[in-house]
């Protein structure tokens, strides 16, 4: 499964770095992609993902999802 979604709140590598590691760590995903000149993130998954569990993993963080 492959899901695209926006993210707010990136203005550098350190933040694409962080918002890369917090999916990365998500059961099932199997690569992120992010491209900070469009603040968006392309994940793959061996199961569809709920926009819900990517705003979940960003908690804590500055950053906002949104698809």
């Amino acid at each position: 499964m492959e899901k695209a979604v926006s993210i707010e709140g990136m203005k550098c590598d350190g933040c694409v770095n962080i918002v890369k590691e917090k999916f990365e760590v998500i059961k099932g995903i199997t690569s992120v992609i992010i491209d900070l000149e469009k603040k968006a993130a392309t994940i793959k998954s061996e199961e569809e993902l709920s926009i819900d569990l990517l705003k979940e993993a960003l908690a804590d963080t500055k950053f906002i999802v949104s698809d």
